[in-house]
């Protein structure tokens, strides 16, 4: 029986980091995975995403580009063109990732992975062959699937999740996003640019909970300038198939609408139900996700459990540190655990939205007194320059006792690119720096990162532009 230093079961992000980090520290490591390393995110997830949110944002571009004095015709989009450009991205990092793990000598495991007693890892139903390998630790890193709700049953043609959307051929002529989260702002986005009639369908009182509020509507006022229509604080019924096509959405008290798609974005759920673990002492809750502590290990010594296995934010990035946080603990480095309530968030739709650390909102209900500095891109001159000024930078610092700002709180940003601005606000926040110690960094001008310093600056009781 084959033994390793790790096992890993699942390689998604998460997995593929583990297995990455583990192997380049010098640990033998064996990777299970059922499908293409990469996983959901790879796959069916963020880079298919953002590949087709390009899709609409060059889209976007070329229809206004008369504004630069650049004469176009009128542009139209050949989505099979699309999702081949999308297909040879993907193509391109899954085989840079399956090259990776070789030269890192992580042998591969091609079939199912379920854990048993004393560490025993079985793999079936793949190119392997039904085998059993064991580790001295095991990750648990199964990834999810998107959740459905009652009165859709997903048929890949007019019930969709976000798989069967990114494997679209064509723009549907009108679209019902079942939730309004991240996913579904940025499926609603992407759709509404290339054409489609797009509604928003919210059981919460708004769009983007998870999101300060002032972010939110910067999104929903966008959204409905260009024809989105939200609806927040109803619920979805089912709906009733057209025998000519589409289908009748119900929802509310007694209304309905008449669409060509329904996309159910409503959450992923934890893909924990063949994990096996008879004879383990590894808990799953009644939600299905996998118990842990701070630093990811189960109830089972030796072995742990990351992503969207566990319930911690699902997010790649946010599985990728978990895998470096379990090989550190493997090593007996004493690992810092993840600071959850600081990670990074980055929704891709138009406008983008970023932020990292506590809301106003949420400063208020733990009972801590803030400052607050908001700056808007219609005066930053980068963001005249190429024509995108809808957005603004949210800054929210601790309020001290001699009523100055002292430490950054969060950082929230809607606007042009801000998801690759968000780096030196993420930075400032997890390292619980000062007003004072970020006000006196220069900015590159011109840029669109500028309007963050000129916020923390305005923090400070003077300013530039502010």
């Amino acid at each position: 029986m084959p033994t390793h230093d790790l096992v890993i079961i699942g390689g998604g992000p998460g997995g593929e980091a583990a297995a990455l980090y583990g192997a380049s520290a010098g640990l033998d490591v064996g990777l299970v995975e059922v499908n293409k390393v990469g996983g959901t995110c790879l796959h069916v997830g963020c880079i298919p995403a953002k590949e087709l949110l390009e899709t609409a944002s060059v889209f976007r571009a070329v229809e206004r580009a008369g504004e630069f004095g650049v004469n176009t015709s009128a542009p139209t989009v050949d989505f099979a063109v699309t999702q081949q450009r999308k297909q040879a991205v993907i193509d391109r990092l899954h085989n840079g990732l399956s090259g990776l793990l070789k030269s890192r000598k992580v042998t591969m495991y091609d079939g199912m992975g379920s854990l048993h007693a004393d560490h025993t890892v079985r793999v079936t139903g793949g190119a392997s062959g039904d085998i059993e390998v064991t580790g001295t630790n095991v990750v648990l890193s199964t990834g999810s699937l998107p959740r459905t709700i009652p009165g859709f049953d997903i048929d890949g043609q007019i019930v969709l999740t976000s798989d069967e959307v990114l494997s679209l051929q064509s723009v549907p002529g009108s679209v019902a996003v079942v939730g309004g989260g991240a996913i579904g702002c940025e499926f609603a986005s992407m759709l509404s640019d290339l054409g489609a009639e797009v509604t928003i369908f919210e059981f919460l009182p708004r769009i983007l909970a998870g999101a300060d509020e002032d972010l939110a509507r910067i999104v929903e006022r966008s959204f409905k300038k260009r024809g989105i229509g939200i609806k927040t604080g109803v619920a979805v019924k089912g709906h009733t198939p057209n025998p000519e096509g589409g289908t009748l959405l119900h929802y509310g008290e007694d209304d309905s609408s008449a669409v060509d798609k329904v996309i159910i974005s409503v959450g992923r759920r934890p893909r924990s139900e063949a994990l096996g673990l008879d004879g383990t002492g590894v808990v799953v809750d009644e939600r299905g996700f996998v118990v842990v502590d701070e630093l990811c290990r189960t109830a089972e010594t030796g072995v742990y459990a990351i992503g969207d296995l566990i319930d911690t934010a699902q997010l790649a990035h946010v599985a990728y540190a978990e895998g470096v946080t379990i090989v550190k603990d493997i090593l007996g480095e004493s690992p810092v655990p993840v600071d959850y309530a600081n990670v990074p968030w980055a929704i891709y739709c138009h406008p983008e939205v970023a932020f990292a650390g506590m809301t106003e909102e949420a400063a208020a209900e733990a009972g801590i007194d803030v400052a607050i500095s908001k700056h808007r891109f219609t005066a930053n001159g980068r963001a005249l320059i190429v024509g995108e000024t809808e957005g603004m930078v949210k800054i929210v610092a601790e309020k001290q006792a001699d009523g100055s700002a002292g430490r950054l709180l969060g950082v929230h940003l809607a606007g042009p690119w801000v998801t690759e601005q968000l780096g030196q606000g993420y930075l400032a926040v997890n390292w619980e720096a000062t007003v004072a110690d970020i006000a006196q960094f220069i900015q590159p001008h011109p840029s669109l990162s500028e309007l963050f310093g000129e916020s923390v600056m305005a923090l400070t009781g003077r300013s530039i532009h502010g």
